[in-house]
């Protein structure tokens, strides 16, 4: 950039500051204008609607004052960049490609939401599972159950093992009202699954030791620091083991259905090609290789 032009932008800046701090108010095409900086504007419509939606009160001076100024500081900014940058031919090239790109993006939706608009069914699900089961191995000890954490001298204990080791509806619910009043601590996962090192963090044994003592009987019960914990497994899903196609259904209908967009547009473009092919609306000239 010219010596010249970068003194004149130096002199537009306190002219800028000048109109910011006098709030200056021209009304341009029936919209009143606030700030201008070359051929760029700033009107007060555009800084009414940021206040209105940020909302900011006895502050809204305080912002505007801001918020001009920083507009002003990058309009000159981006100025300045314009006539720095080497190669203007090369932000032309970059804009059309992430044109090309959106309107592919939003073409290829459209013709998915419309050709493909039948889902993937539970079957498909559990059939891409048996055959691929290798592919969901767990990386985490889980657990579906439940656990409590009594006061020793919390009353009849005795039912409270009943109830854990019954698992009934009618169990269950008489075991969360009891929790309700003398439970410190009532955790209820029967119906979803959970890091047995989560599990472990509420008790004085380590998650390995849970899962040692889980594996030998699914109801557990142990005294320390004047608490009995009860810790019940339903079902236990080991490092290595399968996980259960309920974790995984979602991840397999969503690769399913990527997979199966995918070959819809590869068909689409296939059959777009050889449309044209056929009509000669493609010219193929291989002896400039």
């Amino acid at each position: 950039m010219s010596q010249f032009r970068f003194l004149r932008i130096l002199y537009i800046l306190p002219l800028v500051a000048m109109l910011l701090s006098c709030h200056s108010e021209t009304p341009v095409d029936g919209r009143v204008l606030l700030a201008e900086v070359g051929t760029s504007r700033l009107y007060k419509d555009e800084v009414d609607l940021l206040l209105a939606v940020n909302n900011y009160g006895a502050d809204s001076t305080r912002f505007v004052d801001e918020y001009l100024e920083r507009w002003a500081m990058e309009e000159l900014y981006y100025h300045q960049a314009i006539h720095n940058v080497a190669s203007n031919s090369e932000i032309e090239k970059m804009v059309e490609d992430y044109r090309k790109s959106l309107v592919l993006n939003l073409y290829q939706e459209g013709l998915v939401n419309q050709h493909l608009r039948v889902g993937i069914g539970e079957k498909e699900i559990a059939a891409f599972y048996d055959s691929n089961i290798h592919l969901f191995d767990s990386d985490e000890d889980m657990l579906k159950g439940l656990l409590v954490v009594l006061p020793a001298k919390a009353p009849q204990i005795n039912k409270v093992r009943r109830w854990c080791i019954d698992k009934t509806p009618e169990a269950m619910e008489e075991l969360e009202k009891y929790c309700a009043e003398h439970a410190e601590t009532y955790d209820y996962f029967r119906d979803s699954w959970r890091d047995s090192e989560d599990v472990s963090k509420q008790l004085p044994i380590t998650s390995a030791q849970l899962l040692d003592r889980l594996s030998r009987k699914s109801t557990i019960e142990f005294k320390e620091d004047g608490r009995v914990y009860f810790v019940c497994a339903d079902t236990i899903v080991k490092k290595g083991e399968a996980m259960p196609i309920e974790l995984v259904a979602p991840e397999i209908r969503e690769l399913m259905l990527n997979s199966r967009k995918a070959d819809f547009i590869k068909s689409k473009k296939q059959e777009l090609y050889e449309n044209a092919k056929a009509a000669g609306e493609i010219k193929f000239y291989k002896q400039g290789l």
